[in-house]
């Protein structure tokens, strides 16, 4: 309507703008004279992680932790696949969030991420007296402690079966590779997928042959040692060729069952729930996880039996974890260390053990946790053993994301076992060479 003002009417307009200027100028001078009280933005701290790493009791604990600071804890949750990629991207840019996860092992701080660079130093932390000698090694570089670990630490990961199904095709629990292939016959024929193996989820179908590393430094004493001082190579090590064609067997005889690409680890609980099929790799907690969303799932009494390729008899025992680092470029470093605090605070670790769905106690020492008559039964009688291979071995875990690729591209027969194996080799090199190893010699550069 301004632009088609009656004349007489425009003197009149003026006017008013006029004053509304003045007035608004009056007031913007009386601000500047008399500011008022800046109000405070509210204190938050941002966690990065891979999907599976954040239980619902951290996110309670969140909460928790907020209602007694008034500090938000936001979290962004990424693909497996694409986390630690992102991660790296992410810090080397210096817009990494407060806190981020990684799967530390001892090998991993000084050799595959600079704390130095990118973390807290956490050393003086009352907590760090606390957690249990043995995940020392795993947050700790050149006698200083930069990250947190809270997670299980007793097992690594073993086949779970639905027992009641067993029971009905007349199977027991096989104990040699010979019996394992047999039992997974017998099942197929029944129309029953031998083993659920969550493809989609592709971090978890090479588990099955590297949770193996405690069998096989087990039956070759020093292996692990050999691994790490570039003395023995994965390719020029048949046994791992033996037990990769023992798992390409299984595959190629159909016991992974016919689209196994395409299932998720969401998905093995109700498999094995219902009957469709009759095994899955995971960690000695599941059938508790289960029965915890599905009370009347009939999980409490299902079985578990060792990794079986080579005859093993060994379940692992992990030292490497989801662990919490605080970025050194946070914004509120302070909001840091308080939430650690608050995490490893007694009462919030007890409630962590109670109330995680698959672990068995904690890098901390805490209230037991409630075990179920099967898992302890399994416990009872189970041969437990050292470390698997990402948690032994030098430059495993910072190629997880390549490891895996190549794992279902053997799986789908576009690559050998000779071909993987040398691919772990080779990318090891690299990753040694640029955190300058001694045991391996740098590449020549020039004529």
């Amino acid at each position: 309507m301004t632009a088609l003002l009656i004349p007489r009417y425009r003197h009149i307009a003026a006017l008013l703008l006029l004053s509304l200027s003045v007035a608004f100028g009056a007031t913007a001078c009386k601000a500047w004279k008399n500011p008022g009280p800046v109000p405070q933005q509210p204190r938050k701290i941002t966690v990065m992680a891979s999907d599976g790493w954040i239980y619902d009791v951290i996110g309670e604990n969140a909460k928790l932790f907020e209602k007694e600071t008034g500090i938000k804890v936001s979290f962004s949750i990424y693909a497996p696949h694409v986390y630690f990629r992102a991660l790296q991207t992410l810090l080397d840019s210096g817009e990494a969030t407060d806190i981020f996860l990684f799967q530390s092992t001892r090998w991993y701080l000084g050799s595959e991420l600079d704390p130095r660079t990118y973390c807290l130093d956490l050393s003086g932390e009352e907590w760090t007296k606390r957690l249990k000698p043995q995940w020392l090694p795993s947050v700790s570089f050149d006698g200083r402690v930069y990250g947190l670990v809270i997670w299980d630490d007793d097992t690594g990961w073993v086949y779970t079966y639905n027992d009641k199904l067993f029971k009905r095709l007349g199977l027991t629990v096989p104990k040699t590779t010979q019996e394992f292939m047999s039992v997974c016959e017998k099942i197929k024929r029944a129309g029953i997928t031998p083993i659920y193996e969550p493809g989609a989820s592709r971090w978890h179908s090479s588990l099955t042959f590297f949770e193996l590393g405690a069998t096989f430094e087990e039956r070759d004493p020093g292996l692990y040692e050999r691994l790490n001082s570039n003395t023995q190579t994965f390719a020029d090590y048949e046994p791992f060729h033996r037990a990769l064609g023992q798992i390409l067997e299984a595959m190629r005889r159909g016991y992974f069952g016919d689209n196994f690409m395409a299932n998720t680890i969401e998905g093995a609980k109700t498999a094995l729930i219902s009957g469709s099929a009759a095994m899955t790799l995971n960690k000695i907690g599941f059938s508790r996880s289960v029965l915890k969303s599905n009370p009347d799932s009939g999980a409490g009494s299902w079985g578990m039996f060792p990794i079986p390729w080579l005859d093993n008899s060994t379940v692992s025992i992990e030292r490497s974890a989801p662990t919490w680092f605080g970025n050194a470029k946070s914004r509120d470093p302070d909001a840091v260390r308080q939430f650690f605090r608050f995490l490893t605070r007694q009462e919030n670790l007890d409630r962590y053990a109670a109330e995680q769905p698959e672990g068995m106690s904690l890098s901390f020492p805490t209230k037991m946790v409630p075990l179920q008559q099967n898992e302890k039964d399994f416990l009872g009688s189970a041969h437990l053993g050292g470390e698997p291979f990402q948690g032994g071995v030098k430059f495993i875990m910072g190629q997880w994301m390549e490891i895996e690729a190549d794992f279902e591209q053997m799986l789908a027969g576009a690559m050998t076992p000779e071909r993987f194996l040398a691919g772990v080799d080779s990318r090891r090199a690299n990753m040694a060479a640029a955190a300058g190893d001694p045991a391996w010699p740098r590449p020549k550069t020039g004529p």
